[in-house]
C-alpha cells in the first residue's frame, strides 16, 4: 500500500511539473504568438486561455461521471472548488503584482460580474441540493450561452475586441522589433495545439493520481472533489502570474490588457466549468447508467 502511495505521489508531482510547463512554454507562448499575428483583442486572449486551461476540469469531471453517482458528486465538488480557487489564485497574483486599483476601472464591471455569477451558481446549487439530472444540465448550459451572447454585446459596445491591439503604441525596441517580424503564425498553431494535449494529458495524470491518493485515505466525496479543484486549477494559476509578470514595468495600456486578459481568462474558465464541462459531465453519466458502464467499472 506505501509503495502504491509514493508511486500515486510521485506521478502527482511530475503531473504538476509538466501541466505548469505545459502552460507557460506551449499554451501562453503560442496564444501570444497567434494573438499578435491575428491581432487579437487582450480581451479574446483571456478567453481562449480560459477555455485551454479548463481541460484539466474536462478530463477529471468525464472520468469521474462514468464512475457512478458518488463519483459524480466528487466531479460536481471539483467544479464548485474550482471556481472559488480560481478567483483566490487571480486575487493572489492581484495583491502579488500590485494591480488592485486596477480592478475598479469601470470598463471591467461585467467582468467582475460574471466571475461574482460564477462563483455563486455551484455554491446555490450545492446549498440547495439540487440533484444531477439533463434538465439541470440544460439549465446550465443554457446559462454559458447567455453569457456568450451578454458577454458579446457588451464587448461591442464597450469597443473592448480590437480596442486594445489598435490602441497598443509600442514600449521600446525590443516590441519594435517584434513588430518588424511578426511571428510565425504555423508556430503557434503548433505550439497552442501542443499545450491543448498535454493539458489534456496531464489533467488526466493529474486527477488519476490525486484521486487515488484521496481515495487511499477514504476522504468524502466534496473533500475529493475540492482537492481535485486545487489540482486542476494549476493551469489558471499559472496563467495569472505570466500574464501580469509579462506585463510589469510596460505601459499603463499594456498593464491594463493583462488585467483584462486575467479577468476574461478567470471567467471564461468557471462558466465554461459550471455551464459547459459539468453539464458533458451529466450527460456522460447518464449515459454510463443506461449503458450499464458504471456497474462495469465499478466491477
Amino acid at each position: 500500500m506505501s509503495r502504491d502511495l509514493g508511486f500515486a505521489l510521485l506521478k502527482l508531482l511530475l503531473s504538476i511539473g509538466l501541466t505548469i510547463a505545459a502552460v507557460r512554454l506551449l499554451v501562453i507562448n503560442g496564444l501570444e504568438r497567434l494573438a499578435q499575428t491575428l491581432g487579437w483583442s487582450a480581451k479574446t486572449k483571456g478567453q481562449i486561455l480560459g477555455y485551454a486551461t479548463s481541460l484539466p476540469e474536462l478530463v477529471a469531471v468525464l472520468a469521474t461521471a462514468v464512475n457512478g453517482r458518488e463519483s459524480l458528486a466528487g466531479g460536481f465538488w471539483n467544479i464548485a472548488s474550482s471556481n472559488v480557487i480560481n478567483l483566490v489564485l487571480f486575487l493572489t497574483a492581484v495583491v502579488f503584482y500590485l494591480r488592485h486599483w486596477e480592478l475598479f476601472n469601470p470598463r471591467f464591471i461585467e467582468e467582475i460580474s460574471f466571475c461574482a455569477f460564477s462563483v455563486l451558481l455551484p455554491l446555490v446549487l450545492a446549498a440547495t441540493g439540487v440533484p444531477p439530472s439533463l434538465v439541470l444540465g440544460l439549465a446550465l448550459l443554457s446559462c454559458f450561452l447567455g453569457y456568450q451572447l451578454l458577454d458579446h454585446n457588451l464587448a461591442e459596445l464597450q469597443g473592448k475586441r480590437g480596442q486594445e491591439a489598435n490602441a497598443q503604441a509600442p514600449g521600446g525596441a525590443q516590441e519594435m522589433a517584434m513588430e518588424q517580424t511578426p511571428p510565425n503564425q504555423g508556430t503557434a498553431l503548433v505550439l497552442l495545439l501542443m499545450g491543448i494535449v498535454a493539458l489534456a494529458v496531464t489533467g488526466h495524470s493529474l486527477g488519476n493520481s490525486a484521486e487515488l491518493l484521496i481515495e487511499a485515505i477514504q476522504l468524502p466525496a466534496w473533500l475529493v472533489g475540492c482537492c481535485l479543484g486545487l489540482v486542476t486549477s494549476l493551469p489558471e494559476l499559472t496563467s495569472f502570474f505570466d500574464l501580469y509578470g509579462r506585463s510589469t514595468g510596460q505601459a499603463e495600456t499594456r498593464r491594463l490588457e493583462a488585467t483584462q486578459a486575467n479577468l476574461d481568462t478567470l471567467v471564461s474558465s468557471n462558466m465554461a466549468n459550471i455551464g459547459l464541462i459539468y453539464p458533458l459531465g451529466l450527460v456522460a453519466f447518464q449515459l454510463s447508467e443506461w449503458l450499464g458502464l458504471d456497474g462495469l467499472i465499478g466491477a
